[in-house]
Order: structure tokens, then C-alpha cells, then sequence
């Protein structure tokens, strides 16, 4: 799948990118906007003439981050966030986004920022009126080899 083969490029690749000092936990500035960059990039590697991917697309009142087609024409609608904390954030706005854009699934991938000790487990599917949003969590704030058991 796409969006996971993105999560494995990222993990194995890019965890360093997102971070000022990951020791001290400064994210750089705008690191939701790199995520969004990273996938444009990854996008137009993968999917040459195949599909296209859209930043920041307009969605009513709202910009959605990211709009990908594949050569069957079908439009995937993905919000991007910054996992801080306990709770999940993006799925209220990116339902009403799929709502706009008259789809039953939606995408949200998590750059995952927390500790070890905080990470929590993120459904992979989360309900919503308009449909099911599919979560792929990026862990960009990894145990690093040498603190492993």
C-alpha cells in the first residue's frame, strides 16, 4: 500500500528531518508541512505517470493536505498531524473534509512524536458519520538501538 510504503521510507530514512533536537524534544518549526513535503516527494517518485498528488487542496472553508489519484481516478482524501499527546487529532476535520469531497474513507497519517513510555495504541480505523478514516502512524521519535533491552 502507498501510504504505508511511505511510513517505512520515513521510519528507516527521514526521523531525523523532523527534529531540532530530538534529545531535548524541539520538533522543527512548520514539521507538519516536512511531512507534507516528504510526501510530494515520495509521491512523485512512486507514482510517476500513474497517479498525481495534491497539497493542500481547497475543501470548503478548509484546505485538506494532501489529495491523491491513482491511474483509476479515484480520489483520496489525507490529513497529516503531529501525534503529541494521548488524544488523536484530525479526525473531526478530516470527516468533514470527506464529507465535502463526497468520500466514505479518508486517510489520516500520524507522525508519531511521542516517548516510549507515552505511546499509546492508535486504532487503525476510526468511525465517523461520513465513513471510516484509516490511520498509518509514522513513529519519528524511535527507541534508539543502543537503549534497547
Amino acid at each position: 500500500m502507498f501510504l504505508e510504503a511511505f511510513k517505512d521510507s520515513v521510519e528507516a530514512e527521514a526521523v531525523d528531518s523532523f527534529w531540532e533536537s530530538r534529545k531535548k524534544g524541539n520538533l522543527k518549526k512548520k514539521a507538519e508541512k516536512l511531512g507534507q513535503e516528504l510526501l510530494g516527494f515520495f509521491a512523485r517518485a512512486r507514482l510517476e505517470n500513474r497517479g498525481a498528488l495534491i497539497r493542500e487542496a481547497k475543501s470548503g472553508i478548509g484546505f485538506v493536505d494532501v489529495l491523491v489519484t491513482f491511474s483509476s481516478g479515484l480520489l483520496h482524501v489525507v490529513e497529516l498531524k503531529m501525534l503529541k499527546g494521548k488524544g488523536v487529532p484530525g479526525p473531526s476535520q478530516l470527516a468533514v473534509y470527506m464529507k465535502q469531497k463526497k468520500r466514505t474513507e479518508g486517510w489520516l497519517v500520524l507522525f508519531d512524536t511521542r516517548n516510549a513510555d507515552y505511546k499509546t495504541k492508535v486504532d487503525h480505523t476510526i468511525k465517523r458519520s461520513v465513513g471510516a478514516i484509516r490511520t498509518v502512524v509514522i513513529d519519528i521519535n524511535p527507541t534508539p538501538p543502543h537503549k534497547l533491552p
